[in-house]
């Protein structure tokens, strides 16, 4: 049995926010200032231009000059708005595809939260995320937030996260994010839902009962003694399969953020099916989800 890790107090001293100037990364900008502000994070803006198709240098480089108008357009409004205000902030123009511009960056100013914001489009048979947005959250070395396209409107959220929902399967993946679960919760000040998905067993009704009781001992004990939680947390646990049941109690607990446990995608085992539940429910959450990679060994 996977026993659980003591929660680390993390710091987020850096938050970088990738935007393309769209209503979708206006989203993600509204968060990544809300998260800056409270753990008092330098805020990097990114913007990274992709090269002309036709390869056309005065083409790129009237592209770049058209980024850096239109980011310092974006700071000085934000400053005069008074969003920026106590904010320590940089705004940055790469050139490239989106995660060849945006990994030199995460690894030169010691990123520790990376904020994207992506388009849902619907599909014959489920809303997926662009590839894009999906290869930056799978390839990033520190946590994602990741704004979909059914998150609240920012303007709604003035009071900040209010319900935290951290699901985990008890693998040191999602050991790992109860850390950032239990941190954002303390400085938010929200109440935390604890939710773990159990397969369904194969016989009595009986082992049934036990394994949901089961299930909520060991959420209980992921409480550790100094939490320091304003609120009692609060359990939840059920059978399903565990990306449509994490939707379902997102659906009826309305937290305002969804903290996940992820690792490296392993072609044809278990790492990968993780993140293809965790790219599920980024794409159809009713509110932006935090994938913390977990060990690479897991």
């Amino acid at each position: 049995m996977a026993q659980a890790v003591s929660p680390q107090r993390i710091s987020l001293g850096n938050v970088l926010v990738a935007t393309d100037f769209s209503s979708a990364s206006q989203a993600a900008l509204a968060y990544g200032l809300s998260i800056a502000r409270r753990y008092g994070a330098t805020l990097y803006l990114a913007h990274v231009v992709r090269p002309d198709a036709l390869h056309r240098a005065d083409s790129d480089r009237a592209a770049l000059d058209d980024a850096w108008r239109e980011g310092q357009r974006l700071t000085t409004d934000l400053l005069v708005s008074g969003q920026l205000r106590g904010i320590s902030h940089k705004l940055l123009v790469a050139q490239g595809e989106i995660w060849e511009g945006l990994a030199p960056i995460i690894e030169q100013n010691n990123i520790d939260l990376l904020v994207v914001g992506t388009r849902g489009r619907s599909g014959l048979v489920k809303m997926i995320l662009g590839s894009t947005a999906e290869g930056i959250f799978r390839q990033a070395s520190c946590p994602v937030l990741t704004v979909g396209p059914n998150s609240p409107d920012p303007a709604t959220q003035e009071s900040g996260l209010r319900r935290i929902l951290y699901a985990t399967d008890f693998t040191p993946q999602s050991f790992c994010a109860s850390s950032y679960a239990f941190s954002l919760a303390r400085q938010f000040q929200a109440r935390l839902i604890l939710l773990h998905v159990v397969r369904e067993p194969v016989d009595a009704t009986l082992q049934k009962g036990r394994a949901l009781e089961e299930a909520q001992e060991r959420l209980r004990a992921l409480i550790p003694a100094d939490a320091g939680l304003q609120f009692e947390p609060e359990f939840v646990v059920g059978f399903g399969t565990p990306g449509t049941r994490i939707l379902e109690v997102a659906s009826e607990k309305t937290p305002e953020l969804i903290v996940l446990g992820v690792t490296h995608p392993v072609e044809g085992g278990l790492g990968g099916r993780r993140w293809t539940v965790a790219s599920e429910i980024a794409a159809q959450a009713p509110c932006p989800v935090l994938t913390v990679r977990g060990p690479a060994d897991c």
